[in-house]
């Protein structure tokens, strides 16, 4: 039978199968933003510090509600055709701002939580981890070096998204078949996008 946990899973392989594939953005924003939802309330039951605890300390002039107007505004533009009052909801602003850089950080919140629950990464999500890093490299704490992470995507900011992503399936593919980091048992072994046959 299906779990809460693996009902999330499932959202959050799909999304980044797509995402790495350079699918449909919209799909990989509602997938992941579903299973971010999911796996945040069951961190959350679990008394484990979701994502949202660590922006909300680290931003005192941010309460919760700013937080998910913030997180969800795409999605909610994208699922709602009107406003809770009935009336209908004019998203075009949203949307006309909408393209795939949206979904790193909405990918990166997921699967941080899917982490704190499971203890586990697929291989493909770790690097994508650093490849954000990478990309945004003032979210990282204070202190924190960035050799590794520099030595990983040399110079990625300054290139064209399109190369972007290109170096980030280059360097998954380099490090899929690494025996040490799967045999690491934080790495989680299975499939990103589950097949017909797979329940969960």
């Amino acid at each position: 039978m299906l779990t809460k946990l693996d009902v999330a899973r499932h959202q959050l392989g799909t999304a980044m199968e797509l995402f790495l594939r350079d699918k449909d953005p919209v799909s990989v924003q509602c997938l992941a933003c579903g299973g971010a939802e999911l796996i945040e309330s069951i961190a959350t039951h679990q008394d484990l510090r979701p994502f949202s605890t660590h922006m909300l300390e680290n931003n005192p002039g941010l309460d919760i509600k700013e937080l998910r107007t913030l997180q969800r505004r795409f999605w909610n533009a994208f699922k709602h055709m009107s406003d809770r009052g009935g009336e209908l909801r004019d998203d075009d602003a949203i949307l006309a701002t909408f393209d795939d850089t949206m979904n790193d950080g909405a990918l990166f919140v997921a699967w941080w939580d899917y982490q704190s629950v499971t203890q586990k990464l697929p291989l493909a999500v770790q690097v994508f981890q650093v490849w954000f890093y990478a990309l945004n490299e003032e979210k990282l704490a204070p202190g924190t070096s960035t050799d590794d992470i520099r030595r990983t995507f040399p110079h990625i900011r300054s290139a064209p998204r399109e190369e972007q992503k290109r170096r980030l399936r280059r360097v998954i593919e380099r490090y899929r078949s690494d025996k040490e980091i799967l045999a690491d048992s934080r790495t989680e072994n299975l499939q990103l996008c589950f097949s017909l046959s797979r329940s969960h």
